[in-house]
């Protein structure tokens, strides 16, 4: 049995704001031995009715130079502008719990304010009970390597105490 190695792949593009221009990205990601393991569509961020949208998939890494290539050339091809592509993760990730009116107190606020910070939200998981009621969201967050762990959850602990939220960290 062979030891298959992977690597974590960011890339970051343009999309025009219609419908199926998600899918056309994912696509050549797909095709090319692409594992997407998390997506950020950030609608508020629309210029121009171009989207911004962070992607995170894995590669083998036997793969990845002709993967790469082509996953490229496929999106050049479809007129999507790669605004930034890096191999390899030299980030850490965290894994939270919000309790409380998460989504009465502005979910899109928290995760903007996180990633003003440089903490990416890459995976949210919710079961929604309605504005009034308290709801438990699970975040697994994306920081850079020079950032301390320590220095997230204060972050963190700021916006729980500005919105009367309850947090668990992992």
């Amino acid at each position: 049995m062979s030891n298959v190695i992977i690597t974590m792949i960011y890339l970051e593009v343009k999309l025009p704001d219609i419908p199926g221009s998600l899918i056309e990205m994912i696509k050549p990601i797909s095709q090319n031995g692409g594992n997407i393991y998390g997506i950020l569509h950030n609608h508020d961020k629309k210029i121009n009715n171009m989207i911004p949208v962070n992607v995170w998939f894995e590669l083998n890494k036997e793969l990845m130079d002709t993967s790469i290539f082509n996953i490229r050339k496929e999106l050049t091809e479809k007129k999507i502008e790669i605004t930034k592509l890096s191999i390899g993760s030299k980030n850490k990730f965290v894994t939270i719990i919000l309790s409380g009116h998460v989504f009465d107190t502005d979910i899109n606020e928290t995760i903007n304010r996180l990633d003003s910070k440089d903490i990416k939200v890459i995976e949210l998981q919710a079961k929604f009970n309605g504005l009034d009621k308290i709801s438990d969201v699970k975040l697994k967050l994306e920081f850079p390597e020079s950032m301390e762990k320590i220095s997230i959850i204060h972050e963190i602990e700021k916006i729980c105490k500005e919105k009367d939220l309850f947090l668990i960290e992992s």
